[in-house]
């Protein structure tokens, strides 16, 4: 059994290494290149795939899959997916990972890294993972949540990051500092407002400010 803890990785710097240029290659590549450097490698990609390339979002390794290339490329790497149509191949992708303590996202079955359906707003961050057992159910939850959770949040989690920056400089007590954040949190004034405008938002939460 899996002991999987949701974890936000911060991927600036890092490497992903993909191995399959299908369309798994591309769904893979199209998600990470938005966060990493992201190295495709397969004798053949799809048309996708070669765009990606030619845009520069992605770096492609037009190669022989074999065990020199698996193990020059999973040395520069943070994150390996074995995306190849070949599960035998992809296992011994993955067993040269494990050697090298390399986090390992697998197509087939859980590995290191389970990557969640996201939904962003702002700085507000939710991951929603059926770890595998239902793709269905997890976009199914998102699209219930997008529309409970809309880009206000976004803007309160900046309203309150504002606030709490000016709390630190107006209020010592630690305890008032929490409490006056929530009161903000509970007004339904200031939420109101956000749909509007953010200034008048903002400017009604410095009222829960004491002189």
């Amino acid at each position: 059994m899996a002991k999987l803890l949701p974890l936000l990785l911060d991927l600036e710097g890092k490497t992903v290494v993909i191995f399959g240029g299908g369309a798994v290659g591309e769904r893979k590549a199209r998600l990470f290149s938005q966060y990493a450097h992201t190295v495709v490698v397969s004798m053949e990609f799809t048309e996708g795939l070669d765009a990606l390339g030619k845009e520069g979002r992605v770096e492609l390794v037009r190669g022989r899959i074999d065990d020199d290339i698996i193990g020059k490329l999973i040395g520069t790497a943070f994150i390996v997916v074995p995306a190849t149509g070949d599960s035998s191949l992809n296992e011994q992708i993955a067993c040269a990972a494990r050697r090298e303590g390399k986090l390992l996202d697998l197509v087939e079955g859980i590995g290191d890294v389970v990557v969640p359906s996201v939904i962003r707003r702002g700085d507000l961050t939710i991951g929603i993972s059926t770890l595998g057992s239902s793709p269905a159910l997890s976009k199914y939850v998102r699209l219930k949540i997008e529309k409970v959770i809309t880009h206000e949040y976004g803007d309160m989690a900046r309203l309150q990051s504002d606030v709490r920056e000016l709390l630190k400089k107006r209020v010592g007590s630690q305890e008032l500092r929490k409490k006056i954040l929530w009161d903000i949190l509970m007004d339904e004034k200031v939420w109101e407002e956000l749909s509007l405008s953010y200034e008048k938002a903002y400017n009604t939460a410095l009222e829960h400010i004491p002189d």
